[in-house]
């Protein structure tokens, strides 16, 4: 037996191991395994880059009649610009700053420069962006391409990028990638001011990113170890894998990282629900699922469409969950790290309805790059990702737009529920909530939480995330306000909020829909510690169509410390008169909020933004929370909110 085939067997045992321990909250799946042998991989596999279907450099016919002219002017446009940009590297304080204050001053500065003038190249190719795009080639070669935030993946732990541990991670992975493209369309070019360039670039993508991940199978993304992986794992496969198949020579080895790689995105498919659902939320999906998509779609190219699942469920339902938690406009149900407005990449959105054979998700590709004015700036994504959108432009542009505004669905594996007044249209009310458990990825302590808009304009909202920072994937992350139960749409118990874990989930749910109603009914007393003294909670959503929505909580406890307090959290303007009415008023309206006053003491909280992000997220600089005190505290008891449209001009009338 060769020692290649010893090595892969000893693998295969390793992995078989590994499945044993395999988290109990996923499904294992070896949807890309079971499509080839590796034996039949090794066949099947187009070498020598004879998969890549973009036009050579030199096929300058193709580059004008494939591309739009106005795309193409942008991007030389952006290239221009880039011109004048100075390569400066991120010097050692710049790394240290991460671990000394939790700053992050590293970032893609360079790398996308460099992506602007290649482009610029390519589409004009007339050799004039040429001598910038080595600059920028042989200073990304003397440099790290680590980012600050991830150097905790290797064994020094000082804060700086250690040379002789070169560590993979997303932004190396996507550096490597382009350098491997670089190298796929200018080697001819390079090759004629010097041999020494395109050395230098297949010697650092080896370096930095191929060997590597031959060399390891310890990085928690790429689930050898049975953690839990997120968008990680397709998100460096995906470039790892064009860079394997543009750089390496060696057909074995192609073999063998390809089979090694099917291996670990089978892990992420394996991470995911039945359902489809993206936990990291609608901000994550095209990095997550849609990149896993990407990486699907190359290794349906380099193994003559050998490999290829795009006729799985589980595939149409990742693409579909995110038109179904498409609100309306550009908002998105955005719980956990999710920001509420998000510009899915179009080029990804129409290419995953192309393979699901989903026209609804290429109308709403070509819808989603008109509301989100996707192109004006020119392509979107890292290398590849762009250059596809370059040749996708035409085709998603005049493609007929359509919002897809799903009625209903229930998630019932992630445990989320989304329903509107009226299928396909955003007028009216929507609310999400969800089940779920306090250890999800991208997690918030959220378990229970609900959000409401009306004519697809937010009323009640999940404030999201602000800027990263260390605190953000640290320990001290649930100290970040956004993070804690207390500013979602949650109760206080007994003065306690939730805790962080996976034990702290969600029970005892039921969702029920009808033409009129819809509701979704959750006990959340376990997502609370012991201190909280809670035999229960049932938290339920009903929304009314075209009426009203009411929130209902029905509780048991063992004893009554502390006041509870039901949370809402909102970016409408609060009113409360002297007799205790409520009015919201915002973007979508004038809502009344409807309480027992005998049983709940209101009163609000200004939330001040100073977080760009968060400001950003909701064009202002405030946020209010109103707190619901339950006077006098009780054992067991029933509350309700009811909000509905106000038809009436001031509190009083």
């Amino acid at each position: 037996m060769s020692k290649i085939k010893s090595l892969l067997l000893a693998s295969s045992v390793c992995i078989a191991t590994v499945c044993i321990n395999f988290p109990a909250h996923a499904t294992e799946r070896h949807l890309l395994e079971q499509t080839v042998s590796y034996e039949e991989l090794g066949n099947v596999l187009r070498y020598r880059q004879s998969w890549v279907d973009y036009p050579a450099y030199t096929d300058r016919k193709s580059w004008k009649e494939k591309t739009a002219p106005e795309m193409r002017e942008l991007i030389i446009r952006n290239g221009e610009r880039a011109l004048k940009h100075e390569w400066k590297p991120d010097l050692a304080s710049d790394y240290l700053a991460f671990k000394r204050t939790g700053e992050i001053r590293t970032g893609r500065a360079n790398h996308k420069a460099l992506q602007a003038l290649t482009l610029a190249e390519l589409v004009e190719g007339q050799g004039r962006f040429m001598d910038a795009i080595i600059d920028g080639v042989w200073f990304l070669c003397e440099t790290s391409w680590i980012h600050s935030a991830h150097l905790g993946f290797q064994k020094d732990r000082s804060g700086l990028p250690d040379r002789h541990e070169p560590t993979i991670e997303l932004v190396v992975a996507d550096i490597g990638a382009q350098m491997a493209w670089t190298y796929y369309f200018l080697k001819d070019e390079f090759d004629k001011v010097s041999p020494l360039i395109n050395e230098r670039i297949i010697e650092e993508v080896n370096r930095n990113l191929i060997n590597p991940y031959f060399a390891r199978d310890d990085y928690w993304w790429m689930g050898f170890g049975g953690q839990q992986v997120n968008n990680w794992n397709p998100w460096i496969n995906y470039n790892v894998l064009q860079a394997l198949m543009l750089i390496e020579k060696d057909p074995e080895r192609v073999r063998q990282g390809v089979w090694k790689l099917m291996k670990s995105t089978d892990f992420f498919f394996s991470m995911y629900h039945e359902d489809g659902a993206c936990d990291e939320g609608p901000t994550y999906w095209s990095g997550a699922s849609g990149y896993a998509l990407k990486f699907l779609d190359l290794l349906a190219k380099v193994t003559g469409n050998k490999v290829s699942i795009f006729s799985s469920p589980l595939l149409r339902n990742m693409a579909q969950y995110i038109y179904r938690v498409h609100i309306g406009g550009n908002y998105f149900v955005n719980f956990a790290d999710s920001a509420p407005k998000v510009s899915p990449s179009p080029g990804i959105l129409y290419r995953y309805g192309e393979l699901t054979g989903d026209p609804a998700m290429m109308k709403f590709a070509s819808f989603m790059a008109q509301q989100n004015q996707s192109f004006k700036d020119g392509v979107n994504g890292y290398f590849a990702s762009a250059l596809d959108e370059l040749f996708m432009y035409k085709d998603i542009v005049g493609h007929p737009q359509g919002e897809p505004l799903t009625g209903t669905y229930w998630f019932k594996d992630t445990q989320i529920c989304v329903a509107r007044d009226t299928e396909g249209k955003s007028d009216g009310f929507f609310f999400a909530a969800k089940g779920g458990n306090n250890q999800e990825s991208h997690n918030h302590n959220d378990v229970g939480s609900c959000i409401l808009y009306y004519n697809a304009l937010p009323v009640l909202i999940d404030a999201g995330v602000g800027t990263y920072t260390r605190q953000t994937f640290g320990p001290e992350r649930y100290t970040i306000w956004t993070m804690q139960s207390d500013y979602h749409n949650l109760p206080l118990i007994n003065g306690t909020p939730q805790k962080n874990g996976r034990e702290f989930a969600a029970h005892s749910q039921q969702y029920k829909a009808t033409a009129k109603t819809v509701s979704y009914q959750v006990d959340i007393a376990r997502a609370y510690p012991q201190e909280a003294n809670v035999k229960s909670w049932i938290r339920n959503y009903t929304l009314h169509r075209k009426k009203d929505f009411i929130i209902t909580d029905k509780w048991k406890l063992s004893a009554c410390n502390e006041p509870s307090v039901l949370n809402l959290m909102t970016c409408c303007e609060v009113e409360i008169d002297r007799n205790k009415n409520i009015i919201l008023t915002g973007e979508a309206g004038r809502f009344r909020v409807e309480y027992d006053k005998k049983l709940l003491s209101p009163a609000t909280d200004t939330v001040e933004l100073t977080d760009p992000k968060l400001i950003h997220s909701w064009n202002r600089k405030k946020l209010t929370r109103i707190r619901f005190t339950i006077v006098p505290q009780q054992i067991s008891g029933e509350s309700k909110l009811v909000i509905r449209k106000a038809q009436y001009k001031t509190l009083n009338d």
